[in-house]
């Protein structure tokens, strides 16, 4: 009996790693830590484009948080404030994640999620158990099948939408409802202008820089191109335009668009090629993922393609932005004409050097951490939006890219 267990415990194991190293492919562009008890300074950090596409990152003040907390929308109006005396830092606020991924939650370490905040006293629950005793509720604005909306159990309570998926791809329609409007208070999402922005990633000076050898790491890329990627067919077209650009310079696919994606891919990219496509599914204002963010931090020159300013977080010299391109081949003439000049090549490499970037969950972690301090803020305003779902609609993205060649 005890023999037959085991080699149904075995079997178990073995069909569960196998699904997932034949899937793997599918998380590799969505999987972040948000490990909470990392060591990254809390204080907040505001990324600005100053001139020739340089950044300045420096402390928030209290006047400018104001602003990033209190910035007016067109389809919002304003009310009076809350109650003073429900506002103190003192009593501990309660923040619900009422419609969360279970996956999403998984990464959340509940209890110490505010231990490095400017403001500690709030407690981040999940479940709709802790509706009614909220002081903020979170709904996700992406999966929600809520609807009609609750009855909100009291008029102070604050309700907040997150998303971190374009338009495009949010399947839920439930904020089209009429009964919707005049009840979401904030937002928090991708978008720079939402109540509580939280980008896919955070840029810090880099004060541990070492001495790379640029000569090894010139002499082992012996390729060109690479890209890794798991959704094909998306609105920006960004299949179609690779095909265009593989017509001047050779790209390598990996992933359910290409080839299988081997265990250490950024590993081989990092050592192997020149260049990488950070490209995304959507063309929509603000919306930069990981796929810069986090690649920026490898020794390849990255390759945007999006709707956001990738220069209010990195100098412009530190990537290549394709929209410079009128087409894939123009771009493509770039890149042959880069892969011979070393030293021009160099310094897209060196530029990036005095600057990091953080991960997706350091910056949920900040987004929380501000949204724990603005439901303390004794001169908050209560922000209605009259319509969400217009607002949100509203992201300038490009269904018609005009980069692709007809």
């Amino acid at each position: 009996m005890i023999s037959n267990l085991k080699i149904f415990l075995f079997l178990m194991v073995f069909v569960a790693l196998s699904f997932l190293t034949a899937h793997r492919h599918i998380y590799i562009d969505r999987f972040v830590s948000l490990d909470t008890s990392t060591s990254e300074p809390i204080e907040p950090l505001v990324m600005l484009a100053g001139e020739k596409g340089t950044i300045k990152l420096t402390k928030v003040k209290k006047k400018d948080t104001d602003k990033m907390t209190t910035n007016e929308h067109p389809v919002r109006s304003t009310f009076a404030p809350m109650d003073k005396n429900n506002s103190t830092t003192g009593a501990y606020k309660e923040i619900s994640l009422v419609n969360a991924r279970d996956w999403y939650l998984g990464w959340f370490q509940l209890d110490k999620i505010f231990l490095n905040c400017e403001v500690k006293t709030c407690r981040l629950r999940k479940g709709w158990k802790y509706f009614n005793t909220s002081d903020a509720v979170v709904f996700n604005g992406v999966i929600s099948s809520l609807g009609t909306p609750p009855k909100r159990p009291n008029p102070d309570q604050i309700w907040v939408v997150s998303a971190w998926e374009t338009p495009y791809h949010s399947r839920s329609k439930v904020f089209s409802n009429q009964g919707w409007k005049d009840q979401i208070n904030w937002t928090m999402t991708y978008r720079l202008d939402s109540d509580i922005p939280v980008p896919y990633g955070l840029v810090k000076k880099n004060e541990n820089k070492s001495n790379k050898d640029y000569g090894t790491i010139m002499t082992n890329k012996k390729k060109m191109v690479a890209w890794v990627v798991s959704n094909c067919n998306t609105p920006g077209q960004r299949k179609k335009y690779v095909e265009q650009l593989k017509e001047i310079v050779p790209v390598d696919v990996f992933g359910r668009c290409g080839s299988p994606v081997p265990i250490d891919i950024f590993g081989i990219i990092n050592k192997t090629y020149k260049f990488y496509l950070s490209f995304e599914n959507s063309l929509c204002k603000d919306y930069i993922t990981e796929k810069f963010f986090m690649r920026q931090n490898l020794d390849v020159v990255l390759i945007t393609r999006g709707g956001g300013n990738y220069t209010k977080f990195y100098p412009q010299e530190s990537f290549i932005n394709s929209n410079k391109f009128k087409n894939a081949h123009e771009l493509g003439k770039f890149l042959l004409k880069l892969d011979k000049d070393n030293i021009a090549y160099l310094n897209y490499l060196k530029s990036k050097e005095n600057y990091r970037s953080l991960d997706f969950g350091v910056s949920i972690r900040k987004g929380l951490c501000n949204m724990c301090k603005m439901l303390h803020d004794k001169k908050i305003h209560r922000n209605v939006y009259k319509d969400y779902n217009k607002w949100w609609w509203n992201s300038d993205c490009n269904s018609k890219p005009t980069d692709i060649i007809l």
